[in-house]
């Protein structure tokens, strides 16, 4: 599971276009529960490392996800305000972590049948019109 990981990981659909045009509008992160060097790998693999100005994960905070810990640093990081932020996450626990932090809540779900209902806003995907509206696109 980690080599595939490491050496086969692919982006979220839609993804590196949304953050491709996120970029110079709004600074962005990554805030996961994964360990630093998974996450590092994972991105570089799936071609987006160069996209995040600041990677947070669980094994770099005091509590992971559902705390909000990786998202309170992430925005501290990026000197953004928890209240003028928003989370994208595909799982309950992420979403939690999300509101926990003060941050806008929008869901994802990576597969179907997950529920994230806590979310402030559910999205189909990442370019459903609605969560590009959220996100001032």
């Amino acid at each position: 599971m980690e080599r595939r990981l490491l050496e086969e990981s692919e982006a979220f659909p839609g993804a590196a276009e949304l953050v491709d045009e996120l970029r110079g509008r709004v600074r962005v992160a990554v805030a996961s529960n994964t360990p630093h060097r998974l996450v590092a790998g994972a991105l570089a693999s799936a071609g987006l490392a160069h996209l995040f100005e600041v990677v947070v994960t669980g094994d770099q905070v005091a509590e992971p996800k559902p705390s909000p810990d990786v998202y309170l640093r992430a925005c501290e990081l990026l000197r953004a305000p928890p209240a003028r932020s928003i989370g994208l996450e595909d799982s309950p626990t992420g979403v939690a972590a999300v509101r926990a932090a003060g941050l806008f809540a929008i869901g994802i779900p990576s597969f179907p049948g997950v529920v994230l209902d806590a979310a402030d806003l559910v999205g189909e995907s990442l370019s459903d019109a609605r969560v590009r509206a959220a996100l001032g696109l």
